[in-house]
């Protein structure tokens, strides 16, 4: 048989397996547009949070909040309080694309150090404590193991 002979017989395997990749590639593009979409929407959130609760109004109404209240008691003003809840949000948003494997991990090392700074700064870490409870328990765990190595170095 020549090969011509065999070019029927092939050609529904080769178009089969092309039909496969595309379908792959698709999910693919499919799964990372959903995680862009999100990482967008999750951005804007955290934007139009800090633009509201950064406002006299809100902070009003707060410190009516023991909650509010306390927590605001550890630092000097609200927008304090405001900006460190704040990169609380963005550091486990960063841990979660780190542990989804979603962040190059050379760029994840990067914001791994931001936090450690962070560490260092004493009203910083009063708002954790004080503001915990609201995140992940995964990322608790991470940030407490932070601080960890921060009491005994």
């Amino acid at each position: 048989m020549s090969f011509l002979e065999y070019v029927p017989l092939l050609s529904p395997l080769i178009f089969a397996g092309i039909l496969l990749i595309s379908i792959l590639q698709f999910a693919n593009v499919r799964k990372n547009m959903q995680i862009q979409s999100e990482q967008q929407i999750y951005t804007k959130v955290i934007e139009a949070r800090l633009k509201l609760e950064n406002t006299d109004t809100f902070t009003n109404m707060a410190i009516q909040s023991p909650i509010f209240a306390k927590r605001f008691s550890v630092v000097d003003t609200p927008e304090e309080y405001y900006i460190s809840v704040a990169f609380l949000d963005i550091f486990e948003f960063m841990f979660r694309l780190y542990k989804t494997k979603t962040i190059d991990p050379l760029l994840w090392q990067r914001w791994h150090k931001l936090i450690q700074m962070f560490l260092t700064i004493p009203k910083f870490k009063k708002i954790w404590d004080e503001t915990k409870q609201s995140h992940t328990v995964d990322f608790i765990e991470f940030f407490d193991s932070l601080q960890d190595l921060e009491k005994n170095s």
